[in-house]
Protein backbone atom coordinates (compact mmCIF):
# COMPACT_ATOMS: atom_id res chain seq x y z
CA UNK A 1 0.00 0.00 0.00
CA UNK A 2 1.42 3.64 -0.93
CA UNK A 3 0.75 7.05 1.00
CA UNK A 4 1.21 9.86 0.34
CA UNK A 5 4.13 12.48 2.41
CA UNK A 6 3.62 15.81 0.84
CA UNK A 7 4.85 15.18 -2.84
CA UNK A 8 6.83 11.74 -1.92
CA UNK A 9 5.09 8.62 -2.07
CA UNK A 10 5.91 5.86 0.92
CA UNK A 11 5.42 1.95 0.26
CA UNK A 12 4.53 0.12 3.35
CA UNK A 13 6.57 -3.20 3.40
CA UNK A 14 7.50 -5.10 6.56
CA UNK A 15 9.40 -2.35 8.19
CA UNK A 16 7.52 0.72 7.84
CA UNK A 17 8.82 4.27 7.07
CA UNK A 18 5.63 6.52 8.28
CA UNK A 19 4.60 9.98 8.98
CA UNK A 20 4.50 11.74 12.21
CA UNK A 21 1.98 14.84 11.98
CA UNK A 22 3.87 18.03 13.54
CA UNK A 23 2.25 21.61 13.51
CA UNK A 24 2.22 24.06 11.15
CA UNK A 25 2.03 20.54 8.15
CA UNK A 26 5.16 19.38 8.80
CA UNK A 27 5.99 15.54 9.69
CA UNK A 28 9.06 13.85 10.81
CA UNK A 29 9.64 10.03 9.07
CA UNK A 30 9.43 7.31 11.45
CA UNK A 31 11.16 3.85 10.46
CA UNK A 32 10.21 0.97 12.32
CA UNK A 33 10.59 -3.00 11.85
CA UNK A 34 13.25 -5.78 12.12
CA UNK A 35 16.74 -5.36 13.20
CA UNK A 36 18.73 -6.32 9.66
CA UNK A 37 21.58 -8.84 10.58
CA UNK A 38 25.20 -8.03 10.78
CA UNK A 39 28.36 -9.90 9.58
CA UNK A 40 31.85 -9.02 10.43
CA UNK A 41 35.03 -10.54 9.17
CA UNK A 42 38.54 -9.29 10.19
CA UNK A 43 42.04 -10.20 10.00
CA UNK A 44 42.35 -8.11 13.59
CA UNK A 45 40.08 -7.79 16.58
CA UNK A 46 38.21 -5.24 14.51
CA UNK A 47 33.96 -5.28 15.61
CA UNK A 48 31.17 -3.97 14.11
CA UNK A 49 27.63 -3.98 16.38
CA UNK A 50 24.35 -2.64 14.67
CA UNK A 51 22.15 -0.32 17.01
CA UNK A 52 19.06 -2.45 18.27
CA UNK A 53 16.91 0.95 16.91
CA UNK A 54 18.15 0.08 13.27
CA UNK A 55 15.88 -0.88 10.88
CA UNK A 56 16.03 -2.17 7.01
CA UNK A 57 15.51 1.66 5.78
CA UNK A 58 18.09 3.33 8.46
CA UNK A 59 20.11 2.76 11.48
CA UNK A 60 23.55 2.72 12.79
CA UNK A 61 27.00 0.54 12.80
CA UNK A 62 29.55 1.34 15.37
CA UNK A 63 32.98 -0.17 14.70
CA UNK A 64 35.78 -0.55 16.91
CA UNK A 65 39.37 -1.83 17.62
CA UNK A 66 41.63 -3.12 14.67
CA UNK A 67 40.67 -3.71 11.08
CA UNK A 68 42.95 -3.94 7.80
CA UNK A 69 42.67 -3.34 4.48
CA UNK A 70 40.08 -6.00 3.10
CA UNK A 71 37.96 -6.36 6.16
CA UNK A 72 34.23 -6.47 5.66
CA UNK A 73 30.83 -5.87 7.47
CA UNK A 74 27.82 -7.19 5.42
CA UNK A 75 24.14 -6.16 6.77
CA UNK A 76 21.46 -8.35 5.74
CA UNK A 77 17.89 -6.80 5.23
CA UNK A 78 15.19 -8.38 7.82
CA UNK A 79 13.08 -7.87 4.18
CA UNK A 80 14.66 -8.48 0.78
CA UNK A 81 14.33 -5.08 -1.44
CA UNK A 82 12.30 -5.74 -4.89
CA UNK A 83 15.24 -4.07 -6.63
CA UNK A 84 18.32 -3.20 -5.31
CA UNK A 85 18.18 0.23 -3.10
CA UNK A 86 20.17 3.40 -3.02
CA UNK A 87 22.35 3.11 0.05
CA UNK A 88 23.95 6.37 1.24
CA UNK A 89 26.33 6.45 4.64
CA UNK A 90 27.83 8.98 6.91
CA UNK A 91 30.87 8.60 9.16
CA UNK A 92 31.83 9.98 12.25
CA UNK A 93 34.31 10.95 13.89
CA UNK A 94 36.66 12.54 11.92
CA UNK A 95 39.79 12.92 13.08
CA UNK A 96 41.91 16.74 13.16
CA UNK A 97 43.78 16.43 9.51
CA UNK A 98 39.57 15.77 8.52
CA UNK A 99 39.96 12.26 7.61
CA UNK A 100 36.73 9.70 8.39
CA UNK A 101 38.24 7.00 11.00
CA UNK A 102 35.81 4.70 8.83
CA UNK A 103 37.81 4.10 5.87
CA UNK A 104 35.43 2.45 3.36
CA UNK A 105 37.24 1.21 0.49
CA UNK A 106 34.08 -0.26 -1.41
CA UNK A 107 29.92 -0.43 -0.69
CA UNK A 108 28.09 -3.26 -2.48
CA UNK A 109 24.74 -3.21 -2.50
CA UNK A 110 22.25 -6.21 -3.71
CA UNK A 111 18.46 -7.06 -3.01
CA UNK A 112 18.98 -8.70 0.57
CA UNK A 113 21.60 -6.12 2.04
CA UNK A 114 25.07 -4.40 1.81
CA UNK A 115 28.28 -4.89 1.91
CA UNK A 116 31.16 -2.95 3.22
CA UNK A 117 35.43 -3.30 2.73
CA UNK A 118 37.51 -2.04 4.63
CA UNK A 119 40.26 0.11 3.14
CA UNK A 120 41.78 0.34 6.82
CA UNK A 121 40.65 2.30 10.32
CA UNK A 122 37.54 1.52 11.08
CA UNK A 123 36.58 3.30 14.37
CA UNK A 124 33.14 5.16 14.97
CA UNK A 125 29.69 5.18 13.96
CA UNK A 126 28.22 4.74 10.86
CA UNK A 127 24.96 6.14 9.64
CA UNK A 128 22.89 4.27 6.90
CA UNK A 129 19.82 5.52 4.93
CA UNK A 130 18.35 2.88 2.47
CA UNK A 131 15.73 4.03 -0.20
CA UNK A 132 14.58 1.72 -2.90
CA UNK A 133 14.14 3.33 -6.83
CA UNK A 134 12.01 2.41 -9.27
Amino acid sequence: MAKRIGKYKVTKRDDALTSVPLGNDGVHLKSEGTVPTIEVTTAGNGTGAIASTSTDTCGSITFANTWADGDTCVVTFANAYATAPKVILSAFPINGSGAHLIEIDTLAVTTTGFTLTASGTAAGVLTYLVIETV
